[in-house]
């Protein structure tokens, strides 16, 4: 028999799923009526406990006298007490009587209220409202500052200002920065596909900013010009460290580059004309993604023997596919056994799709533990006269 505590976890579920308010809404419309099976008293209550069952129907009775639902009967024969009338289904028509009995009255005008904002100063939003209305009314008490952001897009698409340029009235950078991830779903509905870089997402790296059009503080990039003469395009400065929208515009006299994730492989590495290294990057790889002068260069990428080394060659390659490993092969791996560590944390053990035969055939041995438990071989444990020669063998 169903109690009034299960009839509320019940209905407070179909709120949870955002169903209830999708109703109100005038969506998903085949929720209601709403029926909730009231339970079935078993033989043995009916005989041992007929004053219980009685009690719970009279009080199922009561609430559905009140309008709170309206109950569908379904009779049965007993053997002793005769034929029975008992209440088989609780049914809500309407989500205005789910919602009176959780008593969510005050979450209903508050929903209607921002609603009727949303869909009257955005209506491209309203698609969004519809999938979204928990998270609408998560956010009810902030409606007007949000929308006055979209606005503010809508007005000035790509901005290309720092948040703290932006002059919307009633709206500080630490609003925007706090409510980036729901700005970044409704300015995807309210804005064209030509103020937004379809090629971002996610929050990660500046992703809000770089998605809608916003300067941000950029990583930065540092590099080692290996050849005297490229260096003195640049006054002699051969060490340089500059933001990535900069270093991107750079297009410096050089053929080949290479990329290193160790710092102090990056400033002890030899001088070779027409050559560059890129150094410290690290997982930031990805930062060098779309540059177009490096699409000329002759790429070279030189990372740790180990699972997460092989997969940065692997995503670098996604974005340059004539990039060529340096010092990450079975021979360089066998040769240095001494110099073994343990690759610690979590392991990078997917399948990669960028690297070739001898690359794969390494990855695998890392992989399967084939030569030693997490097996890792660092950068900086080889020989520099190992690297030396490595480096300029290169043709």
């Amino acid at each position: 028999m169903l109690s009034d505590n299960e009839l509320r976890k019940r209905l407070q579920r179909h709120w949870d799923s955002g169903r209830i308010l999708r109703a109100l809404a005038g969506k998903d419309s085949e929720l209601f009526p709403l029926s909730i099976s009231a339970g079935r008293p078993d033989a043995r209550q009916l005989v041992e406990a007929f004053s219980t069952v009685r009690s719970w129907k009279d009080a199922l009775e009561r609430e559905s006298r009140s309008g709170a639902y309206r109950i569908d009967y379904r009779e049965i024969n007993h053997r002793s007490l005769g034929r029975q009338r008992l209440p088989a289904h609780l049914v809500f028509d309407t989500p205005e009587q789910v919602i009176d009995y959780l008593g969510k009255r005050r979450e209903r005008k508050r929903f209607q209220q921002a609603s009727d904002l949303i869909t009257t100063r955005q209506p491209r939003l309203q698609a969004w409202l519809h999938e979204h209305p928990l998270k609408l009314l998560e956010h009810a008490g902030h409606w007007e500052q949000l929308l006055a952001v979209i606005d503010y897009f809508q007005a000035h698409p790509r901005p290309g200002r720092y948040l703290r340029e932006l002059l919307i009235p009633s709206v500080d950078t630490k609003f925007i920065e706090t409510h980036m991830g729901l700005l970044g779903q409704l300015l995807d509905q309210a804005l064209p596909d030509t103020a937004i870089d379809q090629q971002v997402s996610g929050l990660a790296r500046h992703g809000f900013e770089r998605r809608f059009g916003l300067r941000y503080d950029q990583p930065l990039i540092r590099f080692r010009l290996l050849d005297a003469a490229a260096a003195a395009a640049y006054g002699g400065l051969d060490d340089i460290t500059l933001p990535l929208e900069r270093f991107r515009t750079l297009a410096p006299r050089i053929r080949r580059v290479f990329i290193t994730e160790n710092k102090i492989n990056g400033l002890s590495f030899p001088s070779l004309s027409d050559s560059m290294v890129i150094f410290g990057l690290g997982y930031g790889i990805g930062a060098l993604r779309s540059i177009d002068w490096l699409q000329g260069c002759e790429i070279h990428y030189w990372g740790d023997i180990d699972t997460h080394g092989f997969a940065m060659l692997s995503q670098l390659r996604a974005d340059y596919p004539g990039t060529r490993s340096l010092l990450m092969d079975r021979h360089t791996l066998e040769a240095f056994p001494e110099a073994w560590v343990e690759e610690k944390g979590r392991r990078q053990l997917a399948e990669l799709e960028n690297l070739n035969r001898e690359e794969r055939r390494c990855y695998r041995l890392l992989c399967e533990d084939a030569l030693g438990q997490s097996l890792r071989l660092e950068q900086e444990r080889l020989p520099y006269e190992w690297i030396v020669r490595a480096i300029r063998g290169l043709k």
